[in-house]
């Protein structure tokens, strides 16, 4: 046994993947599951609920596991305004529904071309939901109130 390996194992730690593996099929499901996760947010680089914008039971905002302060807040209320309004957000929309239709309709040559249009218009709706509920002053997707 090395030295790294018998300080590893006297820390508690895991020397091998398959130790670390055994380990973990011993754990109880909530928690494994949880372990897993965040290994698997690591060797993918995924994003999760914690790293996007959400808003708490008490009304703050929170992004990428941090609360917003009401000056940042304000900020991105702000920012969300302008870009909504802005001529810029309404060419590129329009430059985006012009693709998306090119695609779908034109150029299509397989359902792959219509499903790939179709996450461009999705992926422009969520755009304008995210910023429509942020404009509204909530931190969640599509939580708008009339």
């Amino acid at each position: 046994m090395s030295l790294k390996t018998f300080i590893i194992e006297k820390l508690k730690g895991y020397s091998t993947i398959e130790s670390a593996i055994e380990a973990i099929k011993e754990i109880d499901s909530e928690r494994r599951n949880r372990i897993l996760s965040l290994a698997v947010k690591r060797l993918f680089n995924t994003i999760g609920e914690d790293d996007i914008l959400k808003e708490n039971v008490y009304g703050q905002w929170l992004t990428e596991g941090k609360n917003l302060s009401d000056a940042e807040k304000n900020l991105l209320i702000a920012e969300a305004k302008q870009f909504l309004n802005s001529k810029l957000w309404k060419i590129l929309q329009k430059d985006v529904q012009y693709q998306t239709n090119r695609k779908m309709f034109i150029l299509s040559k397989s359902e792959i071309d219509i499903i790939a249009g179709k996450l461009w218009t999705y992926t422009l709706d969520a755009f304008r939901t995210r910023l429509n509920s942020m404009v509204k002053g909530s931190g969640s997707f599509n939580n708008i109130t009339a």
